[in-house]
């Protein structure tokens, strides 16, 4: 309820009265039409306006969609001219998580500059700013940040700067590409689809793989090659021209049916397929008066020469001059038709799909190092600071196995990779031999939790390594994490007395009031109240068993339990509203002084400010700090027990 309210707010302080009605209304309803929501919003928010709040949602990661092609006729599907789009509608879905991130945006840009650098910041600001941005637009606005605070260096030497650090960010999954929702027609005609996509060339499945990876870099960065021509736009069409919308793309519309419309990129030409065969001297062949015999040796420059004969668009091309002269056609052999395309085309291709590719932040990464962060503290202080490197060392490895909300294990990190790792930037003083890293590692694994977990020895990459191989339990150690972050919450409510009886029915599960209160050493009768007012809190739980049907007092059992979960969920929802109340106090705080403080911030500096002026500027801006403070430090909690 708190966190559907937050989400609200967050988005009605970001950008205004309107797109939040769109947002609350998606947030309540689910999923939810064009139609739908202009009808519930008539009135209040106009079309145009619904379509601009729907933009603005999507291009911030706010909402998503899906796009559905509306099943058409033979007729229907004639009467429309090839450059026609096909009728579609689209289903939205607010995205409340996201709204939620937006509190931790400071957090990613303090990471960021920390890990990163400052002109990393500045990359992350403008995609905070903007939403999802293409490639040249981000390192333009960055770039012309950095030429203002250093104007004497070489505007290409930045730009380049500015390249290889926004490699780097989508390398370390900090920067993605924006989802492309492809249209989705009924379920038959999407399994046809999937069943000729299998029957596809190796090629063309790479190219999709590489277009559908998040985390794919651009093509003038990579060695792969360019990406693939079949890009769709990042808006559905309904939103676009209200209903419909021209395919400027270079791929053609999709039909209903899931088929492609041909769609002619450039001139053609027809080249015969000429027959190779290999002389021998134990076969023969019979010629004929209307068959031509055809005799090619083999040799080195014949195995290397290509399959596709690439010629380029503007030379005149006579297809009897072309190869050997010795080599002719083969009259009777079908022709194959080839597309030529000029390398100055295909770099213009390329360009054109990355002009067309957005960019928007990873939310999840960095929900991620902070789990790691917050896993590394843990074992620093369990341990000592040498287990917390050979901790980061493994994790280094392994971080691609690594998601913010998964518990499970980790992938399989080898002993002599990790001892490695661990060495590389310590100095030869400090480094870890193969003894002392086994003793580590036989401690991080006693612990509880245990920490690494060493794989069998009859497993085939245990057997293959000197050391071993290991998994790091992150999922064990959040676990702890959260429990102690329960147990704190709860000491703060119910003193030591109910922290102690909440970490015995932790260990013991099932217990009377009598066994609780002579485990716990407290009074039987304040045991009793205690336990009462802490199942009034939905802090434990109460299991009747009765020995008879009655359900009679005397004859029946009272246990009392934990619902570790449950109350990990209950808890969420506290933090959920103080968060909401402490931003409602805030702006209550601010209305009263709003235009006076509007007005101070247009001032220059050297404009004269009356006394009373400046007590109440230095009064709100106190209460400011404060209360932001206080939402960053339930934020930490919160990413604890509701995004870990």
């Amino acid at each position: 309820m708190y966190e559907q309210k937050l989400a609200i707010g967050i988005v009605n302080e970001a950008f205004g009265d309107d797109v939040s009605k769109v947002f609350e209304f998606l947030v309540h309803r689910g999923k939810s039409s064009f139609k739908i929501i202009n009808q519930a919003l008539q009135g209040t928010v106009g079309l145009k306006r619904i379509k601009q709040c729907l933009l603005v949602l999507i291009q911030h990661n706010l909402a998503t969609f899906e796009e559905f092609l509306i099943p058409l006729g033979k007729d229907e599907q004639e009467s429309l001219t090839p450059g026609d789009p096909f009728p579609s509608d689209s289903v939205y879905e607010a995205i409340i998580v996201n709204a939620i991130h937006r509190l931790r945006f400071p957090k990613f840009i303090n990471f960021i500059k920390v890990s990163k650098g400052d002109e990393a910041a500045f990359i992350l600001e403008e995609l905070i700013d903007h939403g999802r941005l293409p490639m040249d637009m981000i390192l333009k606005q960055a770039s012309a940040y950095s030429r203002a605070a250093d104007s004497f260096e070489d505007t290409e030497e930045i730009t380049k700067r500015f390249e290889d650090i926004f490699t780097k960010l989508i390398m370390d999954q900090f920067i993605m590409r924006a989802p492309r929702p492809r249209p989705i027609n009924d379920q038959d005609q999407s399994n046809a689809i999937n069943k000729e996509a299998k029957k596809t060339k190796d090629s063309q499945s790479s190219s999709n793989k590489k277009e559908a990876d998040p985390f794919a870099l651009p093509a003038g960065f990579s060695s792969n090659g360019p990406l693939s021509n079949d890009n769709l736009p990042n808006l559905p069409l309904d939103i676009l021209t209200g209903g419909g919308a021209t395919n400027n793309g270079s791929s053609a519309p999709l039909h209903p049916n899931g088929n492609k419309t041909a769609k002619k990129n450039g001139p053609k030409v027809q080249l015969s397929t000429t027959t190779t065969t290999t002389t021998s001297s134990k076969s023969t062949s019979k010629t004929t008066g209307k068959k031509r015999k055809n005799i090619v040796e083999e040799d080195d420059e014949a195995n290397e020469s290509p399959d596709v004969l690439m010629i380029s668009e503007s030379a005149q091309l006579n297809v009897h001059d072309i190869g050997d002269s010795n080599i002719q056609p083969n009259k009777k052999s079908k022709l194959d038709v080839y597309t030529v395309v000029s390398p100055q085309e295909q770099q213009q291709r390329i360009i054109n799909d990355e002009t067309r590719v957005l960019w928007t932040i990873n939310y999840e990464q960095f929900v991620t190092e902070f789990k790691l962060k917050a896993c590394y503290d843990f074992v620093v202080e369990k341990n000592n600071q040498q287990s917390g490197l050979l901790f980061n060392a493994m994790v280094k490895l392994c971080k691609r196995s690594i998601r913010s909300n998964s518990d499970t294990l980790t992938s399989c990190v080898y002993g002599e990779n990790a001892l490695e790792e661990y060495n590389r930037d310590l100095d030869p003083s400090k480094r870890m031999d193969k003894l002392q890293f086994e003793k580590y590692l036989s401690v991080m694994q006693a612990s509880r939790p245990s920490m690494v977990t060493k794989m069998q020895t009859k497993s085939k990459q245990s057997s293959s390594s000197e050391l071993g191989a290991y998994q790091v339990n992150v999922g064990n150690i959040i676990a702890v994490i959260k429990q102690k972050m329960v147990e704190s919450i709860i000491k703060q409510k119910f003193g030591d007395n109910g922290l102690r009886v909440f970490k015995l029915l932790l260990i013991k599960n099932l217990l009377e009031p009598k066994q609780i209160a002579d485990l716990a050493m407290i009074p039987i009768k304040e045991c009793k109240a205690l336990l009462f007012n802490m199942m009034q809190k939905n802090i434990i739980r109460l299991q009747e068993v009765p020995r008879s049907s009655d359900h009679f007092a005397n004859r029946t059992f009272y246990l009392f339990f934990v619902d570790l979960p449950s109350i990990i969920r209950d808890f969420t929802e506290d933090i959920f509203k103080a968060i909401y109340n402490t931003r409602e106090r805030l702006n209550s705080e601010l209305a009263p002084h709003k235009d006076m403080l509007d007005k101070m911030s247009e001032l220059d500096e050297e404009s004269p400010v009356t006394e009373d002026q400046t007590k109440i500027f230095k009064k709100t801006d106190r209460i400011t700090q404060t209360l932001l403070t206080v939402i960053l430090n339930l934020d930490n909690d919160l990413l604890h027990l509701y995004s870990f």
